[in-house]
């Protein structure tokens, strides 16, 4: 597990870059929420990335030094007009996410917080990935 440095949503900045490799999508988009996604209009295939938040499981030394899982959700948008390149896509993702790893860790997947969607034409199919590190406060 390693420690947070300087930007607690460091993660999204990686997640984003793998996404934007993977071959299938047009466009990956830093949405904060599904509410967002959803109401702006929207080239597909694409990416959301979306912090779900996070849990504070273990502190020490009096609240100085922490342990933190954070949950983001990957929300792959498809016109429903294309849907048969939905599962194609979500392989993609998928094994492009296995074994991602960044200056906290490795991505983990795990249950997605939501069920896939459909909604004015467009198909949401949302994947989840936590990220465990160590947060120190200022104080040595």
């Amino acid at each position: 597990m390693f420690q947070l440095t300087d930007n607690y949503l460091v993660a999204e900045d990686h997640l984003v870059q793998a996404l934007e490799a993977v071959s299938g999508l047009r466009k990956v988009y830093r949405s904060c929420d599904l509410a967002e996604m959803k109401e702006r209009g929207q080239v597909t295939p694409a990416a959301h990335v979306i912090y779900a938040g996070d849990a504070v499981s273990e502190t020490s030394q009096g609240g100085l030094q922490g342990n933190v899982t954070q949950t983001w959700m990957i929300v792959i948008a498809v016109s429903l007009r294309d849907a048969n390149k939905s599962g194609p896509l979500l392989a993609s993702v998928i094994h492009a996410m296995a074994g991602l790893h960044c200056e906290l860790g490795n991505f983990v997947r795990k249950n997605a917080p939501s069920r896939p969607g459909f909604s004015n034409g467009f198909g949401y199919y949302p994947l989840a990935y936590q990220i465990k590190f160590k947060t120190k406060g200022a104080r040595p």
